[in-house]
């Protein structure tokens, strides 16, 4: 793999020598801004919290950072005699990546037993690693990276959606009170083909009816939309919520 990255590289670098101006730093940003808009475009196209400008902006600053920190090792620190000087150009990169944490906790959100965001986060730590490779002149692997970083956020998604998953709610009905009540409407629940994880219930004011709280869990949502639809329509059952968890 280098035998093929590492001339195509030093071919951009090599002919940016012969230029007055900085070809090679602006063929860098430039790349940054295509790699980081392409994953931006994905995140937009599917209504995420870090849409194409955010993502575009991360990968284009840490590119430009990753050049400034380069910058300081090529600059010659006038200091006294017997004064070591020591540059250490990865120190700001570490600083890109510890920063973009931040940035990222920003898009997690959580919301009872949910979290989301994750994702977005983690796509944004890529985009940001994106442009630190892009910054020091890592243009074929950048790219190559900014590709299979597409392939998981984008083929990957699909995939997913395919794939068999448990998934959980909480099933919230009212019905009259009478002896054996609960067992019954967990009877019917497991009946429908939901796993029921928990029952809770409690007694309304005038103790004639009850509310009878179940955590299900399922793979097929055909069947939990199913059993919904039955007891919207139920006699004896009154639907009053029903949340994903």
């Amino acid at each position: 793999m280098d035998a093929y990255v590492d001339p195509i590289d030093r071919l951009i670098h090599t002919w940016s020598l012969h230029s007055q101006f900085p070809f090679d730093s602006v063929c860098r940003l430039l790349v940054a801004m295509i790699a980081g808009g392409l994953v931006g475009l994905e995140r937009e196209v599917r209504g995420r919290q870090a849409g194409f400008r955010t993502n575009l902006l991360v990968c284009l600053g840490s590119t430009l950072v990753m050049i400034v920190s380069i910058s300081f090792s090529t600059i010659d620190w006038h200091h006294q005699p017997g004064v070591n000087v020591n540059i250490d150009p990865a120190r700001i990169a570490y600083g890109v990546m510890t920063g973009i944490g931040f940035l990222g906790a920003g898009a997690i959100v959580k919301s009872g037993l949910n979290i989301r965001g994750l994702t977005t986060a983690a796509g944004l730590w890529c985009v940001a690693a994106l442009g630190l490779a892009i910054g020091l002149g890592l243009y074929v692997v950048g790219l190559i990276a900014t590709a299979m970083v597409l392939l998981i956020l984008w083929l990957l998604d699909y995939v997913e959606g395919i794939m068999p998953k448990l998934r959980y709610r909480n099933v919230t009905v009212r019905r009259k009170w009478c002896p054996g009540c609960i067992a019954e409407t967990v009877q019917q629940f497991k009946k429908a083909g939901l796993h029921v994880v928990d029952a809770s219930f409690q007694r309304t004011p005038s103790m004639s009816e009850v509310d009878i709280t179940l955590h299900v869990a399922f793979l097929n949502k055909s069947q939990y939309y199913s059993l919904e639809r039955k007891l919207q329509d139920d006699p004896v059952h009154e639907l009053l919520e029903a949340r994903e968890v």
